[in-house]
């Protein structure tokens, strides 16, 4: 209940920004399991995963530099 109303005051940015940091912790745990049976399927996720975060990264950052110029 408390993340569904703290979602209602997230801004455009930062929701996108936090999807993207969800994907990449979820994406992470997926690739050590394949590393076993794909090598190469786990090294394309783990890199996904990088990819991800520093993309959910930019988008929290810019969410902030926008609610401190307000």
């Amino acid at each position: 209940m408390v993340a569904l109303w703290l979602i209602c005051f997230m801004t455009k940015h930062l929701k996108i920004g936090m999807i993207c940091m969800v994907a990449a912790v979820v994406f992470m745990p997926v690739a050590l399991l394949l590393k076993d049976t794909n090598v190469a399927a786990a090294i394309a996720l783990i890199i996904a995963s990088m990819l991800l975060e520093v993309i959910g990264l930019i988008f929290v950052i810019v969410s902030f530099i926008k609610k401190r110029n307000k």
